[in-house]
């Protein structure tokens, strides 16, 4: 399922575009004879490929109104990942998996499922990491399950972000760490694995990608990946059992600055 109309919109006016097309060879192949064969072979093209769009969009517009409805009315549930794989299929540069789930819901007890879902580049790291998943399932139809993908990623690292995430300006990024900094709430952040994701920000800090159990003061505690860049002076902590201080975004809890001045405090 897809959580945004977007798709359905832009493939109804790529629809719309290639039919009138087609319909406008068609014309002119009535128009000018010496181009009469020629004009309605890519005409009748063009109409025919208008159609499988439109229906296309059809489908992705179903898909939409069907996320809509499980967001209304869907029953909130976990789901281990069994089992995941790529179909190959992408979407906005999402790619699109095959998930092996082990659902329970209520009303619905547990059940293995399999769907498939157009994942955020930065959620792709929960599929391996053993976290559950949150998915909304129909009462009445347990095959009908949407995959929350906002509640799966529970944190990011705007600050230093890298690989998966595209790359923001610079001074964008510093201007949003100084303020989480400023005004966020505190936590801690414990290294379950660290490695080095073999590359430097601008300023020559080593890229680690990591996974980490964040605890936020007031806050659930979440575990999942982040890349971000560690000082020279603070590479020591990146390994298991590390922890790092860090300070969370009051408005969104999925963004997150380490306050490495803060480390010897938590040590």
């Amino acid at each position: 399922m897809t959580s945004s109309r977007g798709p359905a919109i832009a493939m109804f006016l790529v629809a719309a575009f290639e039919f009138l097309l087609g319909v406008g060879f068609l014309i002119g192949s009535a128009l000018v004879p010496e181009v009469h064969e020629t004009f309605l072979v890519v005409g009748g093209l063009l109409a025919a490929g208008g159609v499988v769009l439109l229906l296309i969009g059809f489908r992705f517009n179903r898909r939409y109104l069907m996320a809509q409805a499980l967001r209304a009315n869907g029953v909130r549930g976990t789901a281990q990942v069994l089992a995941a794989r790529q179909t190959g299929v992408t979407l906005n540069e999402q790619p699109q998996v095959a998930l092996n789930l082990r659902i329970t819901a209520p009303g619905h007890g547990t059940y293995d499922a399999t769907v498939k879902e157009f994942v955020p580049l930065i959620a792709l790291g929960m599929l391996a990491s053993g976290q559950a998943l949150t998915v909304l399932v129909d009462p009445q139809d347990r095959t009908r399950i949407l995959v929350e993908w906002s509640f799966a990623t529970p944190f990011a690292a705007p600050a230093a972000a890298a690989g998966p995430v595209a790359p923001a300006d610079p001074a964008e990024q510093a201007r949003i760490k100084a303020q989480i900094l400023a005004t966020g709430i505190p936590g801690v952040a414990r290294v379950l694995s660290a490695e080095f994701a073999g590359s430097l920000d601008e300023q020559g800090r080593p890229l680690y990608s990591v996974q980490l159990h964040i605890q936020i003061t007031g806050r659930p505690a979440a575990t999942g990946p982040a890349v971000f860049a560690v000082p020279l002076e603070r590479v020591s902590v990146m390994q298991p059992g590390g922890v790092i201080p860090i300070k969370a975004d009051p408005h969104d809890p999925r963004r997150f600055a380490a306050d490495w001045d803060r480390l010897t405090e938590v040590a």
